[in-house]
């Protein structure tokens, strides 16, 4: 138990895979690993948590952008819908791969 609070830390240096997975959020995952290597030297956290970061919301990863565009271009009428199933699935799978990488360094 005391590993598992260790890792939960709220520090950039001490968890670099939760801070890079939350940035990912508010910025896309590119600007987001350039931007934190600048305060980091877990690299491999720093890419693993960006990758996940990816996914979540709509600006987590600019592939997701090009993707809503494209859809709302030819589906004009169900922009709520894309993005109410996006955000499920997307949120789901965001909360899953972070827990397993977090179990996963606890061991």
């Amino acid at each position: 138990m005391n590993r598992c609070r260790q890792n939960l830390r709220l520090t950039p240096e001490k968890n670099t895979l939760l801070f890079s997975v939350a940035s990912c959020q508010c910025i896309s995952n590119v600007p987001s690993a350039i931007l934190l290597s600048q305060f980091t030297t877990n690299y491999p956290d720093l890419l693993v948590g960006v990758n996940i970061g990816g996914v979540g919301t709509l600006i987590a990863s600019l592939a997701s952008l090009i993707t809503f565009r494209e859809y709302t271009k030819h589906n004009p009428g169900k922009t709520g819908y894309y993005v109410g199933m996006f955000s499920l699935f997307n949120f789901g799978f965001l909360i899953v791969l972070t827990a397993f990488m977090l179990l996963y360094k606890t061991f």
